[in-house]
């Protein structure tokens, strides 16, 4: 399963400043996660729009291509998952905050200021809150 498009990136230096700021929000109880599927999604979805504008402006430089639509999304992984990618849809796992331990993606390791993009479902694993960076491309 070997769905990475490649390894782990970093973070452009300005979004990574950004990322203490959502983490904090993401662990309060405004993020207000719900379990759906076995995964903790963030439910207040303007909040969450709301404190990472300034971290995916940041994002926004690495983009090569640019999407017809994007959406965000966060997560809080407390066991292994699969990352669904929708058909015609990418996805930049984007972690903020680590609980402990290592994050994994299709078992490679993946760090605080760096992310991933994902094509495919991918699986991960690990204890972390992260942001999806959801991006559909025009085809």
């Amino acid at each position: 399963m070997a769905n990475v498009n490649s390894k782990s990136k970093r973070l452009p230096s300005g979004a990574a400043g950004e990322l203490a700021k959502v983490a904090a929000w993401l662990q309060t109880g405004t993020a207000d996660f719900q379990t759906v599927n076995n995964i903790k999604i963030c439910r207040n979805t303007q909040g969450l729009a709301d404190i990472t504008t300034d971290l995916l402006k940041q994002f926004a430089a690495e983009v090569t291509i640019a999407p017809s639509e994007n959406r965000v999304t966060a997560i809080h992984f407390d066991q292994p998952a699969v990352v669904p990618v929708e058909q015609g849809w990418t996805v930049d796992l984007i972690p903020v905050h680590i609980n402990g331990g290592t994050i994994t993606v299709e078992s490679q390791p993946l760090e605080l200021g760096h992310y991933v993009h994902l094509k495919k479902e991918t699986r991960v694993s690990g204890e972390f809150f992260a942001v999806l960076l959801l991006s559909q491309l025009d085809t």
